[in-house]
């Protein structure tokens, strides 16, 4: 079960996309943890793996805006072409999650 204030948090993300990926992540149990210099932006911490999985979520964004590891605990952007990824392909929450799972 999602508290109100995380509900409020995940419907406050502009991009449907962006938050429904968010919404999936939370409800399995990854934390919000707030960017330490931008307040707009905020990261998903999952406490199994002990780490940051999505960073930089910027939730005012409509483009839809959050980076994702690539190696060596790097983050870049989804839109980088090493990830490939394009938010408007019908996939593209599959394809985030399943990224997300390795």
């Amino acid at each position: 079960m999602v508290s109100i204030g995380v509900s409020k948090k995940i419907d406050s993300i502009a991009h449907p996309k962006v938050r429904n990926i968010v919404r999936i992540c939370v409800e399995q149990g990854c934390m919000f943890k707030p960017h330490p210099s931008n307040p707009n932006l905020v990261h998903l911490f999952d406490p199994v793996q002990r780490k940051k999985i999505i960073g930089d979520i910027n939730l005012l964004s409509e483009r839809g805006y959050f980076t994702l590891e690539v190696n060596n605990g790097r983050f870049k952007t989804f839109r980088n072409e090493i990830l490939g990824l394009d938010i408007n392909h019908e996939n593209f929450e599959e394809h985030v999650l399943k990224r997300l799972k390795r």
